[in-house]
């Protein structure tokens, strides 16, 4: 499975390589101790050897070896000690041993010129590490030669392996977690300029700072600079559609009202017909570019931007608006909204679609309009209802749909609960519409809360 974490695959990836590098670096680390555990164990052999051969007594006339003095180390005298010598007499084949091989004879291989390093088996089956070599003492009629074996146990150097081993391995361990600790404070220093960038980027949907101003790496200012170009030519964009949808709305009222003055005219001349539908059809054009002139006022928004608007205050200061209206001011309203409220979305926005839907249900309630909010989790819920006529439940999922009406009798466009439908579609919202208790229209709107 791809790992998508940038900061996870980064400190993989320095896990991994820290791994194979420490394992390398304890491979040859081990491997270069041994041989200098090795080089050490056979330089002692070697000056012990040599040490044998000066106090070898070549004038002495017994057929065996004979020393003129000891060695220092008692271990020479201690039985199956781990440290041992042997000479051998090679004209008579007479040997003498350390008291620490006991009664055992190694068995040493042919006699070469020079020191030579070697295994043997020891007193008690063990593997010896042994040094040989053949010294040549000259006297009258002849020389005499000797071979000179001196070994130790190979277990001491291998304990001394092992045991340095496992030293190495917990000292790598503890450079490992200490490498590995650095790795991921590299990366979260290394990734910090992305986190302010998301901060960035965030205060831009809260619409905080309009672009990303601070200062970044070298390697992010690309990512950063096109960020600001996206943003720019967006807003760009949209200003310009909203421009050019504005000119041609108002360019249109003006053949618009000559229409009407000549629809007038043909009245005049008695053409009523014909008036009529003209004056019918400039209505329904007007009434359509007042609706787009009212869409162009929306804030259009991208996933990433964040408002807010109080819900309270907005609904209270609609609501206080249409009491004051000949129609409002014989109804009742009934206001029950949680304290502070505040819903994602423009608070001119809000302005609009709370008072399209209190109109509505002014210009049709008997006697009571009843408004209430509550806040469900990520979202919250606005319910306007009147104690009106209602609707037929077949017409209800007509409601605010554009180019429908469905109350045709009565006075209006119908593009109010248009307008209201598309502002809950830019804010991530739902509206619906269902008969109220008391049989009246009843609007249920939902919004992102602030």
């Amino acid at each position: 499975m791809r790992i998508q974490s940038l900061r996870i695959r980064l400190i993989l990836g320095a896990g991994v390589w820290i791994a194979i590098a420490l394992v390398l670096a304890g491979l040859a680390i081990g491997y270069l101790f041994t041989k200098s555990v090795e080089s050490s164990a056979s330089a002692d052999l070697s000056a012990t050897t040599s040490r044998l051969v000066a106090l070898i007594d070549p004038s002495a006339r017994s057929p065996a070896p004979v020393l003129s003095g000891a060695l220092p180390d008692p271990r020479y005298d201690t039985p199956i000690s781990g440290l041992y010598w042997q000479i051998t007499d090679l004209g008579t084949q007479q040997t003498i041993r350390s008291r620490s091989l006991w009664d055992h004879v190694l068995k040493a291989s042919s006699p070469v010129e020079g020191g030579q390093l070697s295994t043997m088996q020891g007193p008690v089956g063990q593997w010896l590490l042994a040094f040989s070599l053949t010294a040549r003492f000259p006297k009258a009629k002849g020389e005499r030669r000797y071979q000179i074996v001196v070994a130790q146990d190979r277990s001491i150097l291998d304990e001394a392996i092992a045991r340095f081993g496992q030293e190495l391995a917990v000292a790598l361990a503890i450079l490992g977690v200490a490498l590995v600790v650095a790795a991921i404070l590299q990366v979260q220093f290394g990734l910090s300029p992305f986190r302010t960038l998301r901060q960035d980027i965030e205060n831009i949907r809260k619409g905080i700072a309009p672009a990303i101003e601070a200062t970044y790496p070298r390697e992010v200012v690309p990512v950063v600079s096109e960020v600001n170009a996206l943003l720019a030519l967006q807003q760009t964009s949209m200003d310009f559609a909203r421009s050019r949808a504005s000119d041609l709305a108002h360019g249109l009222k003006t053949p618009l009202a000559v229409l009407g003055t000549l629809a007038y005219e043909l009245e005049g001349r008695g053409d009523a017909r014909s008036a009529a539908s003209i004056i019918g059809l400039t209505n329904e054009m007007r009434d359509r570019i007042d609706y787009q002139l009212r869409l162009v006022r929306l804030r259009q928004r991208t996933r990433m931007q964040a408002l807010s608007a109080s819900l309270n205050s907005i609904v209270s200061g609609a609501v206080a608006v249409l009491k004051k209206t000949l129609t409002g001011e014989q109804l009742e309203w009934v206001v029950d909204i949680d304290d502070d409220l505040n819903v994602d979305i423009d608070p001119n926005d809000l302005i609009e679609l709370v008072g399209v839907i209190l109109e509505n249900a002014a210009q049709w309630a008997k006697t009571q309009v009843h408004v209430q909010a509550r806040t469900g989790g990520a979202m919250v819920e606005l319910q306007i209802s009147d104690d009106g006529p209602g609707i037929a439940q077949s017409d209800l999922n007509s409601i605010g749909r554009r180019g429908k009406r469905v109350d045709e009798a009565g006075t209006g466009t119908g593009l109010g609960l248009a307008i209201a439908r598309e502002i809950v579609a830019l804010n991530n919202g739902t509206i619906a519409f269902e008969r109220s208790s008391s049989c009246g229209l009843e609007v249920v709107i939902r919004l992102p809360a602030a």
